[in-house]
């Protein structure tokens, strides 16, 4: 065989394992999202991280999002808000504030557990609405395709390779989820984070108490579409393999701290008898719909 037969052969060989072992990276994650860059291009960045925000405030955010969203949370109506270029600026200004203000450029500002981890929740909630209003319309932020390995690997364009800022540093948004739960190490944090899809837990302008992190726990639990036992099988979010290691290993037991009366006796059931685990397909469908506020002119 002629040496450039062998040359083109490396070659392919090269690149087939460089796709195999950025697909292995967001397998496992919810990085699994139309503008055509290549590979490691960052977005346009207009932010002014040289502002300082002595009184950092959420304000702003929750008036926002009390008047996208449904009562429950579940959809956001990101085509009204689209249209609202007031709108629009405020959370540009928002999204600023968290490029120039986090917990590890202006401590002082948040001196507690609670205030670090109502920054970090908000903050990626609201990078996430910024992102997907960049982008709207779309069906799913898998959609989004910036580099030429996030056409071979969905969600890669939206969570990594679009570049974001926070407290001065430039990141992704796959990296600051990671940081987030690395840092903050509790499990209740993946009921807060909203990842603008359907599957994913309610957006909710909160503060983020423990109280409120409870209240975000017993919803997600029992919601049937996140836990259910059936046929002698107990049905999980898939956000419960994503990140098993956040969980403790007794699952049954940490999900019943949440679980109505019914579910935790069924829990118990499927702990005692060992009912094979199964994970929920996740629906990546956008988390939009109109809400009641769309006739509010």
């Amino acid at each position: 065989m002629k040496k450039s037969t062998f040359f083109i052969h490396g070659v392919l060989l090269v690149v087939m394992l460089f796709f195999v072992l950025v697909t292995q990276v967001f397998s496992a994650s919810p990085a699994d999202t139309n503008k055509t860059e290549p590979d490691n291009a960052e977005t346009a960045m207009t932010i002014n991280t040289d502002v300082d925000h002595p009184h950092y405030s959420v304000q702003a955010y929750f008036d926002l999002v009390r008047k996208y969203t449904s009562d429950d949370g579940e959809k956001v109506d990101y085509e009204r808000w689209k249209n609202s270029s007031e709108d629009l600026r405020l959370l540009d200004q928002q999204v600023a504030m968290i490029a120039s203000v986090s917990p590890a450029s202006h401590p002082s500002l948040f001196p507690t557990r609670a205030t670090r981890r109502s920054y970090w929740i908000n903050s990626y909630n609201t990078l996430i609405l910024d992102a997907v209003l960049e982008y709207w319309p779309l069906e799913s932020v898998r959609e989004i395709k910036i580099s030429i390995s996030s056409r071979m690997v969905p969600g890669k364009g939206f969570f990594y390779d679009r570049k974001i800022i926070v407290g001065g540093k430039k990141t992704n948004l796959y990296d600051l989820e990671k940081e987030i739960l690395r840092t903050q190490k509790d499990p209740r944090m993946h009921f807060g984070l909203n990842c603008g899809s359907e599957s994913c837990p309610v957006l909710r302008p909160w503060e983020w108490t423990d109280e409120q992190l409870d209240e975000a726990a017993r919803e997600f639990v029992n919601n049937p579409q996140n836990v259910s036992i059936a046929d002698g099988k107990l049905y999980l979010s898939s956000i419960f393999k994503w990140y098993k290691k956040d969980f403790p290993k007794d699952i049954h037991t940490y999900l019943q701290q949440y679980a109505d009366a019914d579910l935790t006796q069924q829990l118990q059931t499927a702990k005692d008898e060992k009912y094979r685990k199964l994970y929920q397909s996740y629906d990546w469908s956008l988390n939009a719909g109109e809400t009641a506020g769309a006739n509010d002119h």
